[in-house]
């Protein structure tokens, strides 16, 4: 089932970008090169909505099969939606950042509902009585999983790829020893769908994402996390590790910015893999560094969190803080150059 998941995902978010490409082109829902952009020429936008619709589905069928818990498959349905709705109006004609959070929050009560607190408080090494913690800290991890997301879909490829690694490679390890668990049914779907996708989103890009796919897949991840958190060997921290570069460049980037007073939510392009896309002059160059780095660095680093829970916090610094220092040297946050 998880093969024909994958596959399917993959071949209907194909089609479907395709067919969501040439709408954008005809109604002329077009991202036109700016001082802050990091592409040259006018490109459809909104090609994430195909991921979304391909996953609500595989979420929705899955349910049929009785293959995902009914309140999960709700809990994508409304919290996903809800995601990629704001981020759809954002696309056509902008929202304010007060209302994008609101909604993001709401979408955040509606995930943590169907979650285990107990077991993901334990995965933590947390009181598992000490469920405030829980509400008000996951809702802030899930808003920022889907804020983080939307900041580094900024290049040709980057997003999807990195959606393609934390799914498949999230899967691999909470199914070490005790089987692929069905709350990941939905990731996998989505994973496809990316997979689907970037064959029109490789560099140089066909179509973009938007703000519609960009967050819905910062909340899918999340959701996945949380939803296997207390299965198997893999904890949050192994799903932290494995989203460690979009992590690390996001924040990093976010708090410096945050230090030198300017607007978070300002355009820039002062990420670690803008700068690197200016310097080089490649989308490709950087994707690939990125990947490489997911299975050279934070790959290993994941699987180590697995070997003992007791250590998952150690292991997670281990792989992050590098990662911290590589971004501030690179000139995360600084002023573009």
């Amino acid at each position: 089932m998880i093969a024909y998941f994958f596959v399917g995902s993959l071949i209907a978010g194909w089609l479907l970008a395709g067919v969501v490409r040439r709408a954008a082109v005809q109604q002329g829902l077009l991202d036109v090169p700016n001082t802050r952009s990091s592409h040259a020429n006018p490109t459809p936008r909104g090609g994430g909505i195909a991921i979304v619709i391909v996953t609500l589905a595989a979420a929705a069928i899955g349910v049929l099969l009785h293959a995902i818990r009914g309140p999960l498959a709700v809990a994508w349905i409304l919290g996903g939606g809800l995601v990629a709705g704001v981020g759809f109006l954002d696309d056509l004609r902008g929202l304010s950042a007060v209302v994008r959070a609101s909604v993001h929050f709401i979408a955040s009560i509606q995930l943590l509902k169907v979650v285990d607190p107990s077991a993901v408080l334990a995965s933590l090494g947390v009181n598992p009585e000490w469920l405030v913690i829980f509400w008000v800290g996951g809702s802030v991890v899930v808003v920022w999983s889907i804020n983080l997301f939307n900041f580094m879909d900024g290049i040709d490829g980057l997003a999807s790829a990195q959606c393609l690694f934390v799914v498949l490679a999230g899967m691999l390890l909470v199914g070490m020893g005790h089987g692929i668990d069905s709350s990941l049914l939905p990731c996998i779907a989505m994973a496809g769908a990316c997979a689907g996708f970037l064959i029109w989103n490789a560099p140089p890009a066909k179509i973009f994402m938007g703000d519609v796919g960009s967050g819905f897949i910062g909340f899918g991840l999340i959701a996945g996390a949380l939803a296997t958190s207390g299965r198997g060997s893999a904890t949050l921290w192994t799903w932290l590790v494995l989203d460690g570069l979009f992590v690390v460049d996001a924040t990093v980037t976010v708090v410096t910015r945050l230090f030198r007073g300017q607007r978070i939510y300002e355009a820039h392009r002062s990420h670690v893999y803008q700068r690197l896309a200016r310097r080089w002059s490649s989308h490709a160059r950087v994707t690939a560094i990125y990947m490489s780095i997911n299975l050279i660095w934070c790959l290993p680093w994941a699987i180590a969190t697995t070997k003992s829970a007791k250590y998952g916090p150690v292991m997670a610094l281990a792989a992050l803080l590098p990662l911290c220092v590589a971004a501030i040297a690179a000139g995360a946050g600084r002023s573009d150059a």
